[in-house]
């Protein structure tokens, strides 16, 4: 069972309707309802008897009720008290995040915070190793790209927010002739092209518009640096256009230009429910928050 079919379940029993379950979650009744259904199934047993759009408690709700009751209790009773706390310090804060952004967006974001003498842990991830961190409440905040995976958007256990950043060509200079500031997929046929692996699914768009690429690499970063050394087109974002300048300080013979018709590249910026928050954790949210939202704009 997971999370949300207990949660729809409690709701229906407490409120004896689809409906009000569906007002208080915040759901749709058709959501509830097929929550509801697909707890039956795994079940294998029928929880409530529906009759004329009314439904009715069997014996086997009863007893699932009565099961799961302390339960929601005590998650209420830990929502209650950490919505109770006070802004407080801590010794320690924990990030973790992709690799893209762990080599200089979330560093750079926290850099004053840092020197103030706040304790910090920086760490990095795959996608699906982010979520899974983040789901067992081990870091503060975290930052990830799209990987193999879905990346919940609806969790109970993180706030998530989605940021768009233009995705854009990375070429050693002169490699293409810059007609503007922009480029098409078009302008890069016939070039030696590196994308994301297949089965990113920020990969996706820009393959089925340029076949798939002699080379393809894990992250942004060391293959915008393969690209330069050898001549070819790298397929990036923004992110990696400002970690590149930045660590390389403009010393490389690049250029970077946005793709026109290129989907965007998706980056989530994840939240713990249940740790606890303080001013410091506070600032370094809104710190990171402020930096995506720039990469987003292409700033």
């Amino acid at each position: 069972m997971k999370y949300h079919q207990i949660e729809a379940f409690y709701q229906v029993m407490l409120t004896g309707s689809i409906s009000k379950a569906a007002n208080n979650l915040g759901r749709t009744q058709p959501a509830v309802s097929m929550t509801i259904g697909t707890l039956e199934e795994q079940l294998a047993t029928r929880l409530f008897d529906r009759h004329a759009g009314r439904i009715t408690p069997r014996a086997e709700a009863q007893v699932l009720f009565e099961q799961i009751g302390p339960v929601m209790h005590q998650l209420n009773d830990i929502r209650y008290r950490f919505g109770r706390l006070d802004s407080i310090a801590v010794p320690r804060i924990s990030i973790i995040s992709s690799s893209n952004v762990g080599m200089n967006l979330v560093p750079s974001a926290i850099s004053d915070i840092a020197s103030s003498g706040q304790e910090l842990r920086l760490m990095n991830g795959s996608a699906a190793t982010i979520v899974s961190e983040m789901e067992n409440q081990r870091h503060d905040l975290a930052v990830t790209d799209e990987g193999a995976g879905e990346v919940p958007l609806n969790s109970p256990l993180f706030e998530t927010e989605v940021f768009q950043v233009p995705v854009c060509a990375v070429y050693p200079r002169g490699l293409l002739i810059a007609t503007a500031g922009s480029i098409s997929t078009e302008e890069l046929i016939g070039h030696q092209i590196c994308t994301l692996y297949e089965e990113n699914r920020a990969a996706r768009d820009i393959r089925e518009k340029l076949h798939s690429p002699r080379v393809e690499f894990a992250s942004f970063f060391p293959m915008a640096c393969f690209a330069v050394a050898s001549g070819s087109v790298a397929i990036v974002d923004y992110i990696t256009c400002s970690a590149l300048k930045a660590l390389t300080l403009g010393t490389l013979q690049v250029e970077y230009r946005p793709i026109t018709d290129a989907a965007s590249s998706p980056y989530y910026l994840l939240r713990s429910r249940y740790r606890s928050r303080s001013k410091m954790a506070d600032r370094c949210y809104e710190a990171v928050r402020a930096a995506l939202t720039d990469q987003a704009a292409g700033q």
